[in-house]
């Protein structure tokens, strides 16, 4: 419990903890909902009113890392969402569906093969390194084409 914790940087859980130690006697417990205790039903009405007539939200203060995490959720989320929706890296997205913020630990022909960005002449014709595109197979020469339908490569 934040009350109990002398060093807590919130406010609200250092003034709890200081009325408890000044009323050594005070207890806290649960209360039965909606049972017809008058100071609990005044307790739980005050609540629910708190938000429209207490303290903005945004004078609250949160620990750090709480907002760090938060952060960090909404961007994973946002990130996400572009990268469903994207127009892009669409062979990557059907390998790798997911975002996420640990590396993939991919060797680099992993990553050749994936991105299609090595010494095919698909990729090297983009760039006018390659006259041609084409495998002598007939089909587009990428890393693809190698491993799932090339008649030279693919057993």
């Amino acid at each position: 419990m934040a009350s109990s914790n002398s060093k807590s940087t919130n406010e609200t859980a250092r003034q709890i903890f200081k009325i408890l130690l000044t009323y050594p006697r005070i207890k806290v417990s649960w209360v039965k909902a909606h049972a017809g205790n008058i100071g609990n039903e005044r307790a739980d009405q005050q609540a629910k009113d708190a938000p429209q007539h207490g303290q903005p939200y945004s004078l609250i203060k949160f620990p750090k890392p709480h907002i760090k995490g938060l952060l960090r959720k909404g961007m994973l989320e946002e990130w996400q969402t572009l990268w469903k929706n994207g127009d892009t890296g669409r062979k990557i997205y059907n390998i790798m569906p997911s975002v996420s913020l640990r590396p993939a630990n991919w060797i680099r022909e992993d990553v050749i093969f994936c991105s299609q960005h090595g010494p095919f002449p698909a990729y090297l014709k983009r760039f006018h390194l390659s006259d041609s595109d084409f495998c002598s197979s007939g089909g587009i020469d990428t890393a693809l084409h190698y491993a799932t339908e090339c008649i030279y490569t693919v057993s």
